[in-house]
């Protein structure tokens, strides 16, 4: 005040004013910028499901975040065993087990080597969303899938 004028707060109340306009431009491009792609999610799909000696089972085809397609067995609700590759897989329960796995795409049918020197031919089917074919079997005994016939 040495010159006599008052302080002025012209520069408080110019920061005052501004700030919600800054405010809301940083929220407009951070809406602008945001990546609503959040990537690939996992997807699940029933192809069979059960029960046998009192053991509740399914064979669920998954799709994981990575975008890999796999088949996997649930007993009792908690995943047992699966693959994503095209190895046939098995589950046995009891006196019965599930032959399941991936299929080539063209695929209608795969027949199944198993352990006991027979063979299984099962039809494929596709799974909602899911790349390829899937198949699925109860066979009597417990056996083991060992290889896709050629």
């Amino acid at each position: 005040m040495a010159d006599g004028k008052p302080p002025s707060n012209l520069g408080c109340v110019l920061a005052l004013v501004a700030f919600p306009f800054v405010v809301l431009i940083g929220i407009v491009i951070g809406l602008i910028l945001r990546d609503d792609d959040d990537g690939p999610t996992e997807e699940s799909v029933t192809l069979a499901d059960g029960v046998i000696d009192g053991t509740e089972w399914r064979i669920d085809a998954e799709r994981d975040v990575e975008g890999e397609t796999c088949v996997f067995s649930y007993l009792d609700g908690a995943q047992s065993t699966g693959a994503c590759s095209f190895d046939p897989q098995d589950e046995t329960i009891a006196d019965q087990t599930i032959v399941f796995g991936r299929a080539d795409p063209a695929a209608t049918e795969v027949t199944v080597e198993l352990s006991n020197d027979e063979t299984v031919t099962i039809d494929t089917t596709t799974a909602g969303g899911m790349d390829g074919r899937f198949y699925v079997e109860v066979v009597d005994g417990d056996v083991d899938a060992v290889a896709l016939a050629d």
